[in-house]
């Protein structure tokens, strides 16, 4: 059993991005659109720096649909 959970343990990690987490999932999402707001209103100024293209993306389009987005709270972001 404990060969089983090697192997996927290591198929999980394949599936995961640097932070932990599976890419394009809700909490994938939502660690993003937290981690732009901190760098975007001058609170952690390296919050993105090891950040995925597709992340940026992501969160601009989630930012322009949910309002739940910390991005999105932005004001004028979108206008």
């Amino acid at each position: 059993m404990s060969r089983l959970h090697g192997r996927l343990r290591k198929l999980e990690a394949a599936f995961l991005d640097p932070v932990g987490l599976v890419p394009f999932s809700q909490k994938w999402i939502e660690y993003w659109d937290r981690q732009f707001y901190l760098y975007m209103t001058g609170q952690d100024l390296e919050a993105i720096r090891h950040s995925p293209i597709d992340a940026f993306r992501y969160v601009m389009k989630y930012a322009e649909e949910d309002p739940a987005s910390l991005v999105g709270s932005i004001p004028n972001l979108f206008e």
